[in-house]
């Protein structure tokens, strides 16, 4: 954890892995994106940089960054080629207790089509979506999907990009089962 009582950071003794980077608010909004670039407390990076104004624009003034795997790189091409299932369930089991611990009930989902980078990323995330499921939470995305269907990436959103409801259950059975089957 980060030494800052705002910043909320979880990460493994190398920093080779973050599985948590957000500040605590009074209102939180948790993000999901691939993977954990280089971004750290109090040196956010520009997609993190993107997630706090869009968060603060749509009335959030705390943010929590989770991502589908937790191994830092900074292209999703560079992660392992083979998922690691230890990783995945550390991963599942921080986000359920920090959203659980932050009474979170809003995710925003903003990866694009970087899902599609390793063939193991869709089965993650349709792995935390069943965990996550029995909590109640609201699921948004910014603007329309991708052409393939995903949630936009925020890097190149404009920071006046409205949270609208996303339909997680249909997206988790019909857009992520067709590309691992």
């Amino acid at each position: 954890m980060a030494e800052d009582k705002n910043w909320l950071y979880v990460n493994n003794t190398e920093d080779t892995i973050r599985y948590v980077l957000g500040e605590k608010g009074e209102r939180m909004v948790a993000c999901i994106g691939i993977n954990p670039s280089t971004a750290r407390p109090n040196a956010l990076d520009n997609t993190l940089r993107s997630v706090k104004r869009i968060a603060q624009f749509n009335g959030f003034d705390g943010w929590i960054m989770y991502n589908v795997y937790p191994q830092r790189a900074k292209d999703p091409k560079q992660l392992h080629s083979e998922m690691d299932h230890g990783l995945l369930r550390k991963n599942i089991g921080v986000l359920c207790q920090t959203i659980q611990d932050l009474g979170i009930d809003m995710i925003w989902l903003a990866y694009g089509d970087l899902i599609e980078s390793r063939d193991y990323l869709p089965f993650c995330m349709r792995s935390l979506y069943e965990y996550l499921k029995h909590f109640d939470l609201k699921w948004k995305i910014i603007g329309e999907p991708t052409q393939k269907g995903h949630p936009k990436h925020p890097l190149y959103k404009s920071t006046i990009s409205p949270f609208i409801d996303f339909d997680m259950e249909k997206y988790v059975n019909e857009r992520l089962k067709l590309i691992t089957t």
